[in-house]
């Protein structure tokens, strides 16, 4: 009976196993792979190229406005354009956006490619360039596509050619251009005015929140202030504003520039070979050709090192081109050019710091339609501006720091401004260099404490623990290079790679110690009327004590007070500033600032700028100083017997009566 038990157990087992293996077989499967199309993978990986949720129409602006700027600066003309963002369909989202430019055109033949199929672009180069993966026309041309019956509208207009006019869309399981209509426009039909443009009219599904409406102002604004030569319309619902030319004055462009042979891989180098491979070439040829800072004997040293033997470059396998870039990793090179660059330069950024465009959304009443929103522009003019500039190398990249300060005038806050390659950053302020830079370059660069800062500049507003963030005071930050150390792919905030943030802090350094004198300035100005306030409040108490022991007139004896206490606070006021500029009695007495705040200089080797278009390079000489301020102590000290014998006076009458 026991063994017939143990046979069953056995056999049930037995049933189980094969029963388990019948399981496991039937999940197991093929694994299938599939090729996706460049257009396909970008549409469903959007967050990619920043295209995500309610920053669609946020990041359409911005990439059509990066590429009138590109046409227009490659060509160096002077740039007009206009931008249109306008609803036309509430219920469900619609929104219709345009950007129309005077640059230089796509032609004809290149426009459906250029503006539907992804990694087709201008931009694969080593050069300094706003863009950096070309794809921002195409994925607008792909989202319309994808939500959207509408078609991608196109007018284009290059040298030598008429107008052409095309209805696109984007084949996005194949990333090839579907051309709907194309045709030669008429002239009285004509959207582009000069002789080259371009135009572009695409209709995309997106929520327009309050927040992304106030970033698209704020990257229109920004980007006007580091394109003062760009003339910018914007037209939406709400209104048309319009940003003026401030200068004519436009950088040089940026030039295609070699690799530099420090930065070398396998793969730049295999492309060196190709690009040489029908001149039948020598590898001592390619290196000498293809990369920057290389000479005959540099190249030479290198096949000698990497022991290579003398043959066409296209004749070498990758086990010996490896033994090439190993040797280049070991070797010295001179630093990388800095002439291809293109920074915005002093003129420039100080042209768009003097004049800084802001938009306001004004709400007007109407009795037929009750309150409107309305667009509009303010100029800020600050009281004072200042630049500096550093060049270096980040990750064998020539790099260019620039950084301006605006101070005072209609500034009424702190704001920190970020730029790379031309390009205004909005998001991801906390995570940037940036920002860290400004947390770490303490405000004793100015000469002035944490708590003068606080007290004279207290706001409602302001409640951070940094000082700076008190002053009326705003910071400009460009990075320029052919390769921007970005920390993500949105590519909203730059990682302090390398040096990078050790030049930072000295362009910002210099720019504190340049801004030092007037704010210096300004803090005494404050705490001489806060005196002068302590001083009248007094004053009363004081005539109406002597009064009523002797007979005296009243006013006259408050009015002696009140000049007394005015000439002493104005003296002092005048020995802060210029000895040239002499303060205004009558402006202190209603509690203004003197007239002469803002003459004088700053001790530096450049020049400080004022927006009257005035430049001063030194401070007067101490000895100039010195005899004013005894000028004005002979002066306080004869007010100061004169109202001594009032006083004297004062004191007989209480003897008397005793």
């Amino acid at each position: 009976m026991k063994n017939k038990t143990t046979v069953e157990v056995i056999n049930k087992d037995s049933k189980n196993v094969s029963s388990s293996h019948q399981v496991n077989s039937n999940y197991k499967s093929k694994i299938r792979y599939d090729k996706k199309a460049e257009s396909e993978f970008f549409v469903d990986n959007s967050a990619l190229a920043g295209f995500t949720g309610e920053r669609i129409l946020y990041m359409a602006v911005r990439e059509l406005l990066e590429n009138a700027l590109d046409s227009c600066e490659s060509s160096h003309i002077l740039p007009v354009i206009y931008l249109q963002l306008r609803i036309l369909d509430p219920d469900n989202d619609m929104w219709i956006i345009s950007c129309k430019d005077n640059g230089v055109g796509i032609p004809s033949e290149k426009v459906p490619v250029a503006v539907c199929s992804f990694l087709t672009s201008g931009k694969y180069v080593e050069k300094q360039q706003r863009g950096l993966f070309g794809v921002g026309l195409k994925m607008i041309a792909a989202f319309s596509t994808k939500d959207t019956d509408h078609p991608l509208r196109v007018w284009s207009k290059s040298n030598d050619e008429p107008e052409s006019y095309f209805d696109l869309r984007t084949d996005i399981g194949t990333n090839k251009p579907i051309v709907l209509s194309r045709r030669i426009v008429n002239k009285t039909e004509c959207e582009i005015e000069g002789e080259s443009g371009f135009k572009v009219e695409a209709v995309l599904r997106a929520r327009l929140s309050p927040v992304t409406k106030n970033k698209i102002h704020d990257y229109i604004s920004h980007t006007s202030v580091v394109n003062p030569y760009a003339v910018l319309n914007f037209e939406s619902d709400e209104g048309v504003v319009a940003f003026e030319r401030r200068t004519s004055v436009m950088p040089n462009p940026a030039k295609e520039v070699l690799p530099h042979p420090a930065d070398m891989d396998l793969k730049t180098l295999r492309k060196a070979i190709v690009n040489h491979a029908y001149q039948k070439t020598t590898l001592h040829g390619v290196l000498c050709n293809s990369f920057q800072k290389m000479s005959a004997e540099k190249a030479r040293e290198i096949v000698v090192k990497a022991g290579l033997e003398l043959k066409l470059a296209d004749k070498y396998n990758e086990h010996e081109l490896i033994r090439v870039v190993n040797v280049c990793k070991h070797t010295k090179f001179q630093s990388p050019n800095t002439d291809h660059l293109s920074p915005i330069g002093e003129k420039i950024l100080t042209a768009g710091m003097t004049s800084e465009y802001t938009v306001v959304l004004r709400k007007d009443i109407h009795e037929d339609s009750g309150p409107h929103t309305q667009l509009s522009a303010k100029i800020l003019k600050p009281s004072l501006t200042a630049y500096s500039s550093r060049t270096c190398v980040i990750n064998n990249r020539p790099t260019i720091v620039e950084c301006g300060i605006a101070y005072g005038g209609d500034l009424g806050s702190f704001k920190l401004y970020r730029f790379a390659n031309k390009i205004p950053l909005l998001y991801d302020e906390g995570s940037d260099v940036a920002r860290e830079v400004i947390s770490e370059v303490e405000i004793n660069k100015m000469g002035i404490s944490k708590k003068e800062v606080k007290e004279q500049f207290r706001n409602a507003e302001t409640r951070s623990d940094r000082a700076i963030e008190y002053l009326p005071i705003h910071i400009f930050f460009h990075i320029c290079s052919t390769k921007i150390p970005y920390k993500t792919a949105g590519k909203e905030s730059i990682a302090a790679e390398g040096d990078l943030k050790r030049y930072m802090k000295s362009c910002l350094s210099d720019l504190y110690r340049k801004v030092s004198a007037q704010i210096r300035r300004e803090l005494k100005m404050k705490e001489n009327e806060n005196k002068l306030r302590l001083y009248k409040f007094y004053i009363p108490f004081i005539v109406n004590a002597i009064s009523d022991s002797i007979r005296i007139d009243v006013k006259k004896l408050t009015s002696a007070f009140n000049g007394l206490a005015v000439k002493y606070i104005g003296n002092e006021l005048a020995v802060t500033t210029d000895p040239g500029a002499i303060a205004n009695p009558a402006e202190i007495e209603e509690g203004l600032s003197p007239k002469g705040k803002v003459t004088g200089g700053i001790k530096s080797s450049k020049k400080v700028v004022y927006p009257d278009k005035r430049t001063v390079a030194k401070t007067p000489n101490r000895s100039g100083r010195h005899e004013t301020k005894e000028k004005h102590e002979s002066d306080f000290e004869n007010d100061k017997k004169s109202t001594q014998i009032t006083l004297d006076a004062f004191r007989k009458s209480k003897l008397r009566k005793v």
